[in-house]
């Protein structure tokens, strides 16, 4: 019963043992009735992950790109485009066992022209796997020439190499797992990105409604307005 209250976390950091995020639910259902590597479960996390930071593979963006809804640079979890990509899984193993994963991402932000930013959007995700240790590098695609991010796993810390039904018994330290992924590959590599499409990566006072304008300036004084109108030019209007 105790179980059945938990709710279900939006996110893989707040996932436990017996309640998985819906996407998550949804990519691990392709290994249903059969069996799963670590390797394979981690690194399906590591593009659950992925999708919550604002990337999707290259094919299944192409194949959804109509449906998904822009990504304020100010943040990256859209759980309309989550949940939706977390549908199709795509292959995530390569033939070369030293190197099981080979991703090319494709980036998601706000509207704008993405014909002439292309490869400014694309990034490819490969991994070395030595003993239980898997190097994960994402990086941008030729011709930007950007530095690259890179991580460092320990296999069995995530997953444990015993076969459990239903697989998540198998995961551990989701949440470490997801400050590790985050903090030194998603984030990084994306803030990079959008300093050079020239989005804002932290909202402004030009991000708020209207009508709050005339509320927030009525507390200042005539020399705290001067401050704001010299800071920002648009804003003289108000």
């Amino acid at each position: 019963e105790q179980q059945q209250q938990e709710p279900e976390p939006l996110c893989l950091e707040y996932a436990t043992l017996h309640t998985l995020p819906l996407h998550v639910r949804q990519l691990l259902s392709s290994y249903n009735g059969r069996s799963a590597s670590s390797v394979e479960l981690l690194t399906l996390l590591i593009y659950a992950l992925a999708l919550e930071c604002g990337y999707v593979e290259r094919h299944i963006y192409a194949t959804k790109r109509a449906e998904l809804k822009p990504v304020p640079a100010i943040g990256s979890f859209h759980i309309y485009n989550v949940r939706m990509l977390s549908q199709l899984l795509p292959k995530l193993q390569s033939a070369n066992e030293a190197t099981p994963l080979r991703l090319e991402l494709r980036s998601l932000v706000e509207e704008h022209d993405e014909s002439s930013e292309s490869a400014l959007l694309s990034h490819l995700m490969i991994s070395a796997l030595g003993s239980d240790l898997l190097i994960v590098t994402l990086g941008p695609v030729p011709p930007i020439v950007d530095c690259g991010y890179s991580v460092c796993l320990t296999v069995p810390r995530y997953v444990i190499n015993v076969q459990l039904r239903p697989h998540q018994l198998r995961f551990r330290k989701l949440d470490e797992l997801t400050l590790q992924l985050r903090e030194k590959l998603y984030q990084p590599m994306r803030v990079q990105q959008l300093q050079r499409l020239k989005l804002y990566r932290n909202p402004t006072l030009l991000g708020l409604p209207e009508e709050l304008y005339s509320r927030i300036f009525r507390h200042l004084s005539r020399n705290q307005l001067n401050i704001v109108a010299n800071v920002n030019r648009q804003l003289c209007g108000y």
